[in-house]
């Protein structure tokens, strides 16, 4: 089931407020949306100033007819489904999983 323009402006929107506008030199929150996925990156800028930004996958919140399931990446980049997360009924709760600290999806 395809993303809807609205949950793309809300990932939109939810990505671009993780990060405190001092600290975004420093590190910003991505999210790519493509059919029925949205991955979320963690993004930073070089450690000596040249060259390109680095982006590591942090979840990939897929759409499916029974809800939303949450996956994880692995430290090479790679998906594993989150067989102890339940899929979740709307983008609302599938972002609060991600917050969540239980779950470590951000370190």
């Amino acid at each position: 089931m395809k993303i809807s323009e609205l949950d793309r402006a809300r990932l939109k929107k939810w990505a671009e407020q993780r990060i405190p506008a001092h600290a975004k030199a420093e590190i910003t929150v991505g999210c790519a949306v493509r059919g029925s996925a949205a991955v979320i990156t963690e993004e930073r800028p070089p450690w000596d100033g040249v060259g390109e930004w680095t982006s590591r996958r942090v979840a990939r919140l897929r759409r499916t007819d029974e809800g939303w399931q949450v996956d994880g990446a692995d430290r090479n980049g790679r998906w594993y489904p989150c067989d102890r997360l339940p899929t979740v009924s709307s983008l609302d709760e599938a972002l609060t999983v991600l917050d969540d600290p239980r779950h470590a999806f951000w370190g």
